[in-house]
């Protein structure tokens, strides 16, 4: 097994393709899917599923991806500061996954401004509501809200965020401001509620703050869905920090019952527990850190 070898590997899982990691590399789809085949036989276990139409990995492969990446990054890294060249450039692969409203507010504006900084790194990020395997669908770190539940993955905290309440100024003007959270039952209520019940309870999570039981007159399973109905004057709605921020900066919302304490959820960096930072996840880690203390969330 040499390096040739593993660059190869990376290559078929990175294209989802032998035909794919051939061109990529300059070598015959034939000597491509004959390395692979060599390296599954010395590791004795199938690193790719093959059908007539699909690679995908297995979960070993998946699992031997993740240290490969690790291991060739820290390589990189070493030859790079040998030749005198500091630190290693981003480069490769970088996958990536975080909520999908806070993906495309804050996430992809990192994103697109490490690729525009460095040529030869690449991003795949997948926004996405629900928990994802990392290993298993190799992602290379996760952004999460809230604190994780799985102990098998490394984490860091870049930040936080907390829930507010907001209404427009067209709803305020006709309806008079709640100054407390039982002013809440007499307006008009929106709730992101993903089963849509209409019944429901606001948990606001502040010290010694009480949760408030509600029966919204609208109750959708989008964020977004939520926001726009506030915007056009339907009612108060809670959500977080982050999301709502646009909407109050163009005018479009404002906040209330800002007086009223509540919870901050902690923002993770998550990444597998046995894999080094890699030069990559060290850039977006700085990067989505440096975008905290300069943003509004």
């Amino acid at each position: 097994m040499d390096l040739k070898t593993l660059r190869i590997f990376m290559a078929v899982a990175d294209q989802v393709s032998f035909v794919g990691a051939s061109r990529k590399l300059g070598l015959s789809a034939t000597t491509v899917t004959r390395t692979i085949q060599s390296l599954e036989t010395t590791l004795g276990l199938f690193l790719f599923n093959r059908t007539t139409r699909s690679v995908h990995l297995t979960t070993e492969g998946a699992e031997f991806l993740s240290r490969c990446r690790a291991a060739i990054s820290d390589l990189d890294d070493a030859v790079a500061i040998a030749r005198g060249a500091g630190a290693a450039e981003p480069q490769g692969v970088l996958s990536i996954t975080a909520p999908v409203v806070f993906g495309r507010l804050h996430v992809l504006p990192v994103v697109t401004g490490l690729l525009n900084s460095w040529p030869k790194l690449t991003v795949r990020l997948f926004l996405t509501d629900r928990v994802v395997h990392l290993v298993e669908e190799e992602i290379d770190l996760a952004l999460r809200i809230a604190p994780p539940q799985d102990s098998a993955l490394k984490m860091q905290k870049i930040g936080e965020v907390r829930k507010v309440f907001v209404a427009s100024p067209a709803y305020l003007a006709q309806h008079k401001e709640p100054q407390s959270l039982e002013d809440l039952a007499a307006h008009s209520l929106i709730d992101i509620d993903e089963c849509a019940t209409g019944h429901s309870e606001w948990r606001i999570g502040g010290k010694n703050v009480p949760s408030v039981r509600i029966s919204p007159r609208l109750s959708v399973n989008s964020v977004d869905a939520a926001l726009a109905a506030a915007k056009d004057g339907l009612g108060i709605t809670r959500a977080l920090s982050y999301q709502s921020h646009d909407f109050i900066e163009k005018g479009q919302l404002r906040r209330v019952l800002e007086d009223i304490p509540t919870s901050a959820l902690p923002v993770f960096m998550l990444f597998p527990s046995r894999e080094r930072q890699t030069v990559n996840v060290r850039m977006f880690l700085t990067a989505m850190k440096e975008r905290f203390m300069t943003g509004n969330f």
